[in-house]
């Protein structure tokens, strides 16, 4: 097996196009399989391992090995990961004995020589590689999520006792949801101004299963999409991989600028706009109630549909302003997407929509052709949860308020050149570092054990090259160890890049 840093190293630099990350992985891959670097054979590492390694999302390194399998450069097998398939005979003599056919039986992996400029040296001997020891356990600041509430454990164990037993007579499939679920979402929809019958809910496996759906049934090969610059990475990643044309809007304290949707409406013919109203992912801004009528009238003048996203809003609709859906009288423009996993816990991956009924009927079709149904005791659990919601969000909201402090003060602290405003809500901040590629910079900071994501993995063209996202859902103490090693990192990140600077945009 191949090791997520030896394969970062025989890549190098890979990331430099406009193509988009997952294409430029897997060419970069697919690269160093022709050249006999990754011999048949070799187990790529582990998707989720490799993301970490790299910076990325997972979405985008399944993407790129889904392509890698495609052309039939690599094949999947339960149990036995993802391999370098073998190929034609002849095609590795340069650099192995003999083509191997036997693919389950892995060969060493060489080093790669370079040239000043980083790229391969090919024209120079090959030898092993001597790596150096990995550094200690990374401190992870890209999930903006909680670990569980003992609420929501007795919530499970509530559950298992009272409901599950009286579902395991059923089938088991539901593809629109448990019945008892969509009745109390629909009653949670219309206290936050929204009403809403059962027949609108549908369940989905978390919010990027719903994100997902909604991409691949009103959108598709070409579609044009306009989403907020920058965004959910996991929404990118969802409207990229189905096909849709992603057409950004530029985001203020406010939110999107809901005037250039005319502007872009001219040029290219809009069928959605996704946007996260509440608590904004990345940038933590709330968009004011005027400028959600002003998003509905516009998506009604246009015939476009609105996306909301709710899910960072931890809220119940306290102190914030209603859903964009409230202000779409008609019922038919708005599709909300809703989610247990930043309010509950992400393991329990219970999402879902709010649409009018032909519209949930149409995700429903594709949500049949997904997954048939979302859990059923999962889904018993969620209605458990439900019941004790308003606790569980409190002790929600307040961990993250005291996890927000934390991280910022460290940064403050420690990186005060950094510069951010303070978010209103959710669990992630966004950074931007002065006079620096935030790209290479991720890179180095995972050398230093600490992962976090950068800025142009949440921009649908690639911009915000100098920002990075942090996340601070994991324990306070490993947030002030994450940002000791984003110092020791940035200490170390080419010192002439940057120029330090007298003023500060941080609000804390």
């Amino acid at each position: 097996m191949v090791s997520a840093p030896l394969l970062v190293e025989l890549l190098g630099p890979w990331a430099s196009g406009a193509d988009p990350l997952n294409e430029q992985l897997a060419a970069s891959i697919a690269r160093a399989i022709e050249v006999g670097l990754l011999p048949p054979g070799t187990r790529l590492p582990a998707e989720r391992e490799l993301a970490r390694e790299l910076a990325l999302s997972r979405t985008t390194i399944v993407a790129a090995y889904d392509r890698l399998r495609l052309a039939g450069l690599a094949r999947s097998r339960q149990g036995s990961g993802t391999r370098v398939a073998a190929r034609r005979p002849g095609l590795y003599e340069p650099y192995a004995a003999s083509p191997i056919e036997h693919t389950d039986v892995e060969q060493p992996i060489r080093s790669v020589p370079r040239s000043p400029s980083g790229n391969v040296a090919f024209d120079q001997p090959i030898g092993l590689i001597e790596l150096s020891s990995p550094v200690q356990e990374a401190v992870s600041l890209t999930i903006g999520a909680l670990p569980a509430s003992p609420r929501v454990a007795d919530a499970i164990a509530l559950a298992l006792r009272e409901d599950v037993p009286g579902l395991l007579g059923e089938m088991g499939y539901d593809p629109y949801g448990l019945p008892r679920l969509r009745t109390g979402l629909a009653a949670h929809m219309t206290r936050q101004g929204v009403p809403t019958d059962p027949d609108e809910i549908v369940i989905t496996s978390g919010a990027q299963q719903a994100v997902h759906l909604i991409a691949s049934a009103f959108g598709g090969p070409g579609t044009a999409v306009a989403m907020e610059d920058p965004t959910y990475i996991g929404a990118i990643d969802a409207f990229r991989t189905t096909g849709n044309r992603l057409i950004p809007i530029p985001v203020d304290p406010d939110g999107p600028r809901i005037e250039v949707l005319g502007l872009l409406a001219g040029a290219a013919p809009l069928r959605l706009v996704y946007v996260v109203p509440t608590f904004h992912n990345p940038t933590g801004v709330t968009m004011p109630a005027e400028q959600r009528r002003e998003l509905v009238r516009f998506a009604t003048e246009l015939d476009i549909r609105v996306v909301e996203d709710l899910t960072p809003d931890a809220t119940l609709g306290v102190g914030v302003p209603p859903p964009i859906a409230a202000f779409d009288h008609e019922g038919d423009r708005v599709l909300t997407i809703g989610s247990l996993s930043k309010i509950a816990w992400g393991g329990l991956r219970i999402g879902w929509v709010r649409a009018s009924r032909p519209d949930i009927d149409r995700i429903v079709a594709a949500k049949i052709v997904a997954d048939h149904s979302s859990s059923l005791i999962t889904q018993a659990i969620a209605a458990r949860v439900l019941d004790d919601l308003e606790a569980i969000a409190a002790q929600t909201m307040q961990s993250a308020a005291e996890r927000r402090q934390v991280v910022t003060s460290a940064l403050a602290a420690r990186i005060p050149e950094w510069e951010w405003t303070m978010p209103e809500g959710g669990l992630a901040l966004w950074v931007r570092l002065p006079d620096a590629d935030a790209s290479a910079f991720s890179r180095l900071a995972a050398e230093h054990g600490v992962i976090v994501r950068p800025g142009q993995l949440a921009s649908p063209d690639g911009g915000y090259r100098d920002h990075i996202r942090i996340a601070y859902g994991t324990a306070p103490d490993r947030l002030v160890e994450g940002v000791e090693r984003l110092a020791t990192a940035w200490a170390a990140y080419a010192p002439t890049a940057r120029r330090p600077r007298t003023s500060l945009a941080v609000s804390v």
